[in-house]
């Protein structure tokens, strides 16, 4: 039989999840290198929104070592990020496992 009180509740939680996802996608985590050349902000968990770069440190650095330390600041940014991400979902949901968020 149809029982409404659960539908209400199945709704209340989808608005819940919406509302969840909306604030881990306007979560900005930044992340910067050991010597401060490098400054990475994500957006959500996944989202590069800006990578800032010191001019002066672009002169005295080899490309190769730019690769190193930007691709270091950007896995730490993008752990950083899910990181956050986890412990919103996890104060909103009070612990609770929900896959696919």
């Amino acid at each position: 039989m149809f029982n409404l009180d659960k539908m209400k509740q199945a709704g209340s939680l989808m608005k819940q999840m919406n509302s969840l996802k909306k604030k881990i996608d306007k979560l900005e985590t930044a992340s910067e290198s050991k010597d401060g050349n490098i400054v990475v902000i994500i957006q959500g968990t996944s989202n590069i929104k800006t990578i800032n770069i010191n001019e002066e440190y672009l002169e005295e650095i080899s490309s190769k070592d730019l690769e190193k330390t930007l691709t270091k600041t950007l896995n730490e940014a993008l752990k950083n990020a899910e990181k956050s991400s986890q412990q919103i979902m996890s104060e909103m949901t009070g612990g609770l496992n929900i896959p696919g968020l």
